[in-house]
């Protein structure tokens, strides 16, 4: 993800889904559609940690699909 930031942080600002995990309902995977990126046309996926008291990033990674899970947030 390196050269990655400005993108990370559009994906969180504006993301085109927000799906809540199937395995932990306090990740949510944000999402958001690249045309390119250094690895083709793919999804940006940011998963974040959210607790009463804190909120942090675990990962972030380019994918062909969506994340599985309860869709949380989509734009109408």
């Amino acid at each position: 993800m390196v050269g990655q930031r400005e993108r990370l942080v559009e994906t969180l600002l504006t993301p085109d889904t927000v799906i809540s995990t199937v395995k932990d309902e306090a990740v949510y995977v944000y999402h958001r559609l690249y045309e390119t990126t250094p690895v083709t046309r793919k999804y940006l996926i940011v998963a974040v940690k959210i607790l009463a008291e804190d909120a942090f990033v675990i990962t972030a990674f380019y994918s062909n699909r969506l994340k599985k899970g309860e869709v949380i947030w989509q734009p109408h």
